[in-house]
C-alpha cells in the first residue's frame, strides 16, 4: 500500500482539504488514533479520465468505458495524483460483456488467478513481446515459460487448443466454457492437476469438443479416436461432449469410467458396456442423451440382458439414473407393474395395495450397502436387484403418481417411507418393514401418525422430489415447505376429534353402505378400523371397543 507520509501536526488540514475537493468518498481507511506519524493512501479509486478503476497500490479492477479493445495503462491519475500500474489481481475486468480484447504491456508484473472470468465477448488477451514475466498464444493469456495458462478467452477462436510444450496446469477459473474449441492436444508435460490448482480438462467447459489428443512421450494420458484414457487405458477419463459417433464400445482394458467421463455427451445413442468394468463414477454420465446400453432398449431386451453386462449396470445404476435410457426402462418397468397389477374397477385403497406387494416383492432389501448410492435412486426398485428404505419409499411414490393417487415420499431418523391421500385423508404406509419376504405385510399400511407413534419414527422431511424426469412424475416440491398431516382419527366418522356413539351410529351405516355398493367401488377408510379395504362388523366391534 502507497504509503504518504506526513507530521501529526499537518492531518487536520490535510482531511480538510480533502474534503474540501470532494474526494473525501474515496478514502477508505482512516485510523481513528494515530499510532505513529502514518497515514495510508485511499486504496480505491477512479482515474480522472472516467474510464477505470484501480487502487492505490497499483491494481487495475474495472474499466468503465465503452471501447471493447482496451490496453491496461501503464500509469492512472486520479485527483492530479498519478499511479504505476503493475498487477492485475483476481476478478480484475470481470463480468464485462463487451470487452473483445485486452492489450497488456510490459508494465504488468503480476496477474492473479481468476482475472478476466464470465468475460463472455472476450477473444484475445494480447501480451507485450518485451513483458518478462506473461506472453499469449493465439491470444490465450500464459506465464512467461508457458507453464501455466492464466486465461483461455471464452469467446477465443482456436479450433484447436495446442497446450505448448512444458505446460503443466492452468490457474483456478483460467478455462471456462469455451464453445470455440473443437480439439484439445495435450503435451507430454502435463500430468494432471486436482480442481483447487486449476484443470484444463474441465469437461463442462468445451460444449463442441469433438476430439482429445494426447501427444507422443506423455507418461501420464493417452488417446484413442479422441477418447481420452490413462496411459494404461484402464480409466475412461473424457468422451468428448461432440463426438462425432452414435455408437461406442468401452475398451476391454477399461475397469474405471471417471469422474464427468461422458457429461452431456449429445451424440452418442449407444454405449456398450463390458463385463470389465468395475467402478462408474457417480457423475460420469450427467446430462448424457444416450437412448441405449448393448442396445438394450425395451423391458424384454432388458430382462434377457446378458447377466455379467447387465450387473455391471446394476452395480452402478445411480449413474445412470438421468439418463434416457434408464429412464424409458424405469417407466416401461411401471407400465408393466400397472398392467399387471391393477385391475378396471379397484378402488383407491385396491390400487395402493396392489402397488404395494408389487414394491415388496420386485427387489430384495440389502442391509451390507446401505450407504451404496446405487440403492438410493428410484431405478434401484424398478432395475436394480436390492435397494434400502430410500428406494422403497421412491419406487412406491412414483408408481403412486402413475395412477394417480397423491403421495408425498418422506424421512426421519436415517429411514424413508411415504405418506398417502386416500379419500382425502393422510396416511402413512411403509413398504420397507412391511416387506415380508414373499408378501406385503400391513403392520406399516396406512396407518396415522398417532398410530405409527409407538412403532415407527415420525418424519421431519421431504424424502426426495426429483420425479419430474419420468413423463407422469409429479413434482413435489412443494411439501418441502409444508409437509402433509397425517392427524386423523380413524373412526371419527363424524369429524368432531372424538370417538363416540354419534361414530357407531355413523360406522352402522358404512357397513350397510359398503355391503351395497362395495362393488361399484365404495370404501370410506375412515371406516376401514383395521385398513383390510372392507367394511363389515369387525369394524364396527373395533370401534365399539375404543368407544366404550
Amino acid at each position: 500500500m502507497k504509503k504518504i507520509v506526513r507530521r501529526i501536526n499537518i492531518i487536520t488540514c490535510l482531511l480538510g482539504l480533502v474534503a474540501a475537493i470532494g474526494c473525501f468518498d474515496q478514502i477508505t481507511m482512516l485510523p481513528s488514533v494515530f499510532h505513529s506519524n502514518t497515514v495510508y493512501a485511499a486504496t480505491t479509486l477512479t482515474s480522472d479520465d472516467g474510464l477505470w478503476t484501480f487502487t492505490a497500490d497499483g491494481k487495475i479492477q474495472n474499466y468503465l468505458g465503452t471501447d471493447t479493445q482496451v490496453t491496461i495503462p501503464a500509469q492512472l491519475t486520479s485527483n492530479s495524483v498519478t499511479y504505476d500500474i503493475t498487477e492485475i489481481p483476481w476478478t480484475a475486468l470481470s463480468w464485462n460483456t463487451s470487452i473483445t480484447q485486452v492489450n497488456i504491456g510490459s508494465n504488468i508484473s503480476k496477474i492473479d488467478n481468476s482475472c478476466f472470468i464470465k468475460m463472455t465477448s472476450l477473444v484475445s488477451i494480447e501480451v507485450s513481446d518485451d513483458n518478462p514475466n506473461y506472453c499469449d498464444i493465439d491470444g490465450i493469456l500464459y506465464n512467461k515459460a508457458q507453464t501455466k495458462l492464466l486465461r483461455l478467452p471464452q469467446m477465443n477462436t482456436c479450433n484447436t487448443l495446442n497446450l505448448p510444450d512444458g505446460f503443466t496446469e492452468s490457474s483456478i477459473n483460467g478455462i471456462e466454457t469455451c464453445p470455440n474449441i473443437h480439439i484439445i492436444k495435450i503435451p507430454a508435460s502435463y500430468t494432471g492437476k486436482s480442481s483447487y490448482t486449476g484443470d484444463p480438462l474441465e469437461k463442462i467447459s468445451f460444449p463442441n469438443l469433438e476430439a482429445v489428443e494426447v501427444l507422443p512421450g506423455n507418461t501420464f494420458f493417452s488417446s484413442e479416436n479422441g477418447v481420452l484414457y490413462n496411459l494404461d487405458k484402464t480409466v475412461l477419463l473424457w468422451y468428448p461432449q461432440k463426438k462425432a459417433a452414435t455408437d461406442f464400445t468401452i475398451p476391454n482394458s477399461v475397469t474405471t469410467i471417471g469422474t464427468y467421463s461422458f457429461t452431456n455427451v449429445s451424440l452418442l445413442q449407444n454405449l456398450n458396456l463390458t463385463a470389465n468394468i468395475e467402478t462408474i463414477d457417480a457423475s460420469a454420465f450427467r446430462g448424457c442423451q444416450i437412448t441405449s446400453i448393448n442396445n438394450i432398449t425395451t423391458r424384454a431386451d432388458y430382462v434377457n440382458w446378458t447377466p455379467a453386462i447387465k450387473s455391471v449396470f446394476q452395480d452402478n445404476i445411480y449413474a445412470f439414473e438421468d439418463v434416457p435410457v434408464a429412464i424409458s426402462l424405469v417407466e416401461q418397468e411401471v407400465q408393466y407393474a400397472v398392467d399387471t397389477y391393477i385391475e378396471d374397477g379397484m378402488n383407491d385403497y385396491q390400487k395402493i395395495k396392489a402397488l404395494y406387494t408389487y414394491v415388496v416383492n420386485k427387489v430384495a432389501y440389502t442391509s451390507g450397502e446401505t450407504s451404496d448410492m446405487k440403492n438410493h435412486c428410484i431405478s434401484s426398485i424398478f432395475l436394480g436387484d436390492t435397494t434400502v428404505c430410500e428406494g422403497y419409499a421412491l419406487g412406491m411414490s412414483l408408481l403412486l403418481d402413475k395412477v394417480g393417487i397423491t403421495n408425498c415420499p418422506v424421512s426421519g431418523s436415517n429411514h424413508a417411507w411415504v405418506v398417502v391421500q386416500l379419500n382425502g385423508i393422510w396416511l402413512e404406509i411403509d413398504p420397507t418393514w412391511d416387506d415380508c419376504g414373499s408378501y406385503a405385510g400391513t403392520t406399516y399400511f396406512l396407518k396415522t401418525a398417532q398410530e405409527y407413534s409407538s412403532i415407527h419414527p415420525a418424519y421431519v422431511d421431504l424424502c426426495n422430489n426429483s420425479f419430474t424426469k419420468y413423463s407422469f412424475g409429479v413434482n413435489k416440491s412443494m411439501y418441502a415447505v409444508n409437509l402433509p398431516i397425517c392427524d386423523t382419527i380413524i373412526g371419527d366418522l363424524n369429524h368432531d376429534g372424538e370417538l363416540t356413539q354419534y361414530d357407531l351410529n355413523c360406522m352402522a351405516d358404512e357397513v350397510r353402505g359398503y355391503a351395497m355398493y362395495s362393488i361399484e367401488g365404495y370404501y370410506n377408510v375412515l371406516a376401514d378400523m383395521n385398513r383390510d379395504g372392507a367394511i363389515n362388523t369387525d369394524d364396527y366391534n373395533l370401534l365399539y371397543d375404543l368407544v366404550y
